[in-house]
C-alpha cells in the first residue's frame, strides 16, 4: 500500500476537526448542541437559504430526524476526508462555508453512504459513535 492510500483513510487533522465544530456552533445560534432547518435558513441569509439548508439536511442529518447533530455534523466531515478529498479541499469548503456561501455537494460522500446503507453493519453509524465517544473523551479531559 502507497503513502497516498494511507493519507486516505486517516481522519480530520485537528485543525479540520476544529473548523468543522467552529462553523457548527456559528449555525447552532441556540447553543442546543444540535442543529434545526431554521437555524441554517438563517445562517444562509440568501434566496437559497432553503435550497442550501435541503442539500446539507439531506447529506448531514443521517438519522433523518430533522436535527443535525454535533456527531452527525463530525462524522459528515470525517466521511468526507475518507472519500478522498485531500485537507485544501476540506479546509476551502469550510471557510466557504463560514463566509455563507453555498453548500456543496460532495458526490464521493453521496456514493459512500448510498453503498453503506445496502451494509449490514453501518460504517456511517459507527463514524457517528466514534465520533460521539471521541467527544465525551475530551470533555473528560478538560474537567
Amino acid at each position: 500500500m502507497g503513502c497516498g492510500a494511507q493519507k486516505q483513510s486517516q481522519g480530520l487533522s485537528p485543525q479540520l476537526r476544529q473548523k468543522a465544530l467552529e462553523i457548527f456552533k456559528k449555525i447552532d445560534v441556540n447553543n442546543s448542541g444540535s442543529i434545526d432547518k431554521d437555524e441554517t435558513q438563517k445562517f444562509w441569509k440568501t434566496n437559497f437559504a432553503k435550497v442550501n439548508t435541503q442539500a446539507l439536511f439531506n447529506a448531514v442529518d443521517f438519522d433523518k430526524s430533522g436535527q443535525i447533530t454535533e456527531d452527525e455534523w463530525m462524522a459528515f466531515w470525517e466521511i468526507v476526508k475518507k472519500s478522498g478529498y485531500s485537507d485544501k479541499e476540506i479546509f476551502e469548503e469550510l471557510d466557504n462555508l463560514m463566509e455563507g456561501k453555498a453548500w456543496v455537494q460532495f458526490r464521493k460522500v453521496d456514493e459512500f453512504v448510498k453503498r453503506d446503507q445496502l451494509r449490514k453493519k453501518s460504517q456511517v453509524k459507527q463514524i457517528v459513535e466514534d465520533n460521539s465517544k471521541r467527544k465525551s473523551i475530551l470533555q473528560q479531559d478538560q474537567h
